[in-house]
Formats: C-alpha cells, sequence, structure tokens
C-alpha cells in the first residue's frame, strides 16, 4: 500500500532538485534535443508555456512520491543505495519503455540519450536525497 508517511520536505527538494537539473540538461543540450524532435530554437521560445511547467513539476513530485515509497517498501535508506535505487528505476521503468517508444518513432539514440538520461541523473539524484533523508 502507498504510505503518506514520508519525509515531504524530502520529497519537495527532490522534486525542486529534478527542475533544476532538467532546466541545466535542456540549457545544455537544447541544441542536439532540439535537432531530434526536428524543432528550432525559436519554435522553442515561442511555444514555451507555463502549464508546460506545471506539468513537469507535479510529473517531479509524483516521480519522488513514488520512488519514497519504494524505498521505504524495499527498506532502502543511505546515498549510495538510493542512488542505485533511482538507477534501477531507471532500468526498468523509463530507460527502456524510452527506448522502444524512440525505436518505434524512428528517432535516434542520440535523441533517446537526451530524453532518457534526464531520468537517469534524475531519478539517481532524488533517490540520493530521499535515501539520505528516509
Amino acid at each position: 500500500m502507498l504510505s503518506f508517511n514520508l519525509n515531504w520536505l524530502a520529497i519537495l527538494i527532490s522534486a525542486v532538485a529534478n527542475m533544476i537539473i532538467g532546466a541545466v540538461w535542456y540549457g545544455v543540450l537544447a541544441n542536439p534535443w532540439l535537432e531530434g524532435i526536428g524543432k528550432t530554437r525559436e519554435w522553442a521560445t515561442e511555444n514555451q508555456r507555463p502549464t508546460d511547467y506545471i506539468i513537469a513539476f507535479v510529473n517531479s513530485l509524483l516521480m519522488a512520491f513514488f520512488l519514497a515509497n519504494v524505498m521505504v517498501w524495499a527498506n532502502i535508506s543511505g546515498f549510495s543505495a538510493g542512488i542505485m535505487m533511482g538507477f534501477f528505476m531507471w532500468l526498468g521503468f523509463t530507460g527502456f519503455s524510452f527506448a522502444a517508444n524512440h525505436a518505434f518513432e524512428g528517432r535516434t539514440l542520440k535523441l533517446w540519450a537526451v530524453n532518457s538520461g534526464i531520468y537517469l541523473v534524475g531519478l539517481m539524484v532524488m533517490g540520493a536525497i530521499l535515501g539520505l533523508w528516509q
């Protein structure tokens, strides 16, 4: 069952950290991402909507909440165990799901690395934060 008896500050900080990682990630990797989706910087600038950031933040909160639950179920705590849990969650649920989607969409390996890599880093950082604050 889901637990709501969690460290909500750690969940909130994890979500904020994930948003910061996303901003840096796509700031640095904007060119390969835009190339991969066939868009321009002008398109990206013109199509920024506040709702996109709200959805991304809700996504980050939900990821942190469910990751915290999995860590409680598995009795995982500590920095390195949290990083490993984040890695395994990415490996089992995100990385290869993105790979299948990208394969069927005819997208490049480079775009897969950009789009799934953010989740790899984000889940590992969230796991580390949650592991430290269990």
